[in-house]
């Protein structure tokens, strides 16, 4: 007597359909007479946070376009190119507005404090406040440099007080600037210089850069 309504499609399950329907539109015909349409198409058409600044996007295209030809290629010499060729990338962002990251990481207190954000996919910026420690610690290999130049904070005084209304995961906006540390002259020459093939590979896989973040405003998630 009584039809059996199909209840809506969780978020993730919805995208984890739009997945499995890719390229089978009897699939899609489908889920959407099962229900969830919204959800579905929401999941399909729905642009990760990082591709909606057109700034970025091209910044995460250029870095993909020239790592993917160098690791296919198995030549260790294609590979160091890319390397290369990444540093000069981030070097020529400069100044950068309003990119999405998600807080992955954050250490020390409002005088020391280091921060990871993923700002594509298997791409992460850093910022730290203290350099002596930052050079005598695990972010050593970031940078080398001959400077005994002090180069100023990492992160403004802007950018601590919005990092303590933050959680690990939570997704924020980031002004800032890239390419010389923390506009201090320092370049970040690390992974050019006496570093293995394997060292340039796995930068090539997973990308950090190093940079002076002015501004962090938490996003709402979409």
């Amino acid at each position: 007597m009584y039809r059996r309504l199909t209840p809506p499609l969780h978020p993730v399950a919805a995208q984890r359909d739009c997945r499995a329907c890719i390229g089978r539109p009897d699939l899609v015909r489908r889920a959407l007479l099962a229900g969830g349409s919204a959800l579905l198409l929401g999941g399909c058409f729905d642009r990760p946070c990082y591709e909606r600044n057109p700034a970025q996007k091209a910044f995460l295209d250029a870095l993909a376009a020239v790592a993917k030809p160098a690791l296919a290629s198995g030549n260790p010499l294609q590979v160091e190119e890319a390397a290369r060729q990444s540093i000069a990338l981030a070097d020529k962002v400069g100044a950068f507005t309003d990119w999405c990251g998600t807080l992955t990481k954050i250490e020390g207190n409002a005088q020391t404090v280091a921060v990871t954000f993923d700002i594509g996919r298997q791409v992460s910026l850093h910022a730290f406040n203290d350099w002596t420690l930052a050079l005598a610690g695990s972010v050593a290999d970031f940078f080398s440099t001959r400077s005994r130049a002090s180069p100023p904070p990492g992160l403004s005084d802007q950018a601590v007080a919005a990092l303590k209304t933050l959680r690990l995961g939570e997704r924020a906006t980031l002004s800032g600037r890239m390419g010389e540390i923390a506009g201090s002259g320092l370049l970040d020459l690390s992974r050019l210089f006496g570093k293995s093939a394997a060292d340039h590979r796995q930068f090539l896989q997973t990308p950090r850069f190093i940079a002076r973040i002015e501004a962090v405003q938490a996003t709402k998630q979409r």
